[in-house]
């Protein structure tokens, strides 16, 4: 088990880490959250605001368990796109999406597959803290230029000040690098959202936002 843990651990490259392992990985976050993944994820789609009709992006969907849940709140008139960097993620969450899904790959601080303002609700969990440190402003700032102007964002990732996860010896290095990214609140204003709100959820903490309406 301890050795199939560290094959688990997040491959660096040139634009950031990629999960390679990723089915095991949401095997750990699951145990991590005690079986209230669920419960916190729904929690998530709340807090992002998403109704049916929207158009969603989740970017770092890995396997697309968040995305399939936004698709259930945005509904058939709606449609969520999930982006992650690891290939076999996306196969694998192409493979199980519901009908108002896509996805495809890609990383957060190059969004330029996707048109200005293209979105209603733009999310994030668990995927800032793999973006390399000098590259995640502009990760936020591609992330407004693609929500619609009254669009809204939630970006949630690993509280920093909670007691290290004891899984494996990764999950201290992801809760550093959660510490790395500061105040996500930050991140977001000087990207040019409106702030919305910010709170903890179990293991995470989190940050709402609005894109300004034009001519504000």
């Amino acid at each position: 088990m301890h050795e199939t843990l560290r094959r688990m651990h997040s491959r660096p490259h040139g634009t950031g880490t990629t999960l390679d392992a990723f089915r095991l990985n949401a095997l750990v976050t699951y145990v991590a959250f005690a079986g209230r993944r669920g419960r916190v994820y729904r929690r998530i789609i709340a807090l992002s605001g998403t109704r049916p009709g929207d158009q969603v992006l989740d970017v770092g969907c890995s396997s697309g368990y968040l995305v399939r849940m936004l698709a259930v709140a945005a509904g058939p008139s709606g449609s969520v796109t999930g982006l992650d960097p690891a290939a076999a993620a996306i196969a694998y969450a192409r493979r199980r999406g519901p009908a108002n899904a896509a996805f495809r790959t890609g990383v957060a601080q190059d969004l330029s597959a996707f048109p200005d303002a293209s979105f209603d609700v733009v999310t994030s969990t668990l995927a800032i803290h793999h973006v390399p440190a000098r590259k995640r402003e502009a990760a936020f700032r591609e992330m407004l230029r693609v929500t619609r102007p009254g669009g809204r964002l939630l970006v949630a990732d690993f509280d920093p000040s909670r007691r290290a996860l004891p899984l494996h010896r990764g999950a201290a290095r992801m809760q550093q690098a959660a510490a790395s990214t500061g105040p996500l609140d930050e991140l977001a204003a000087r990207a040019g959202y409106q702030a919305g709100g910010q709170g903890t959820l179990p293991l995470l903490r989190y940050v709402t936002a609005v894109r300004p309406p034009e001519g504000t």
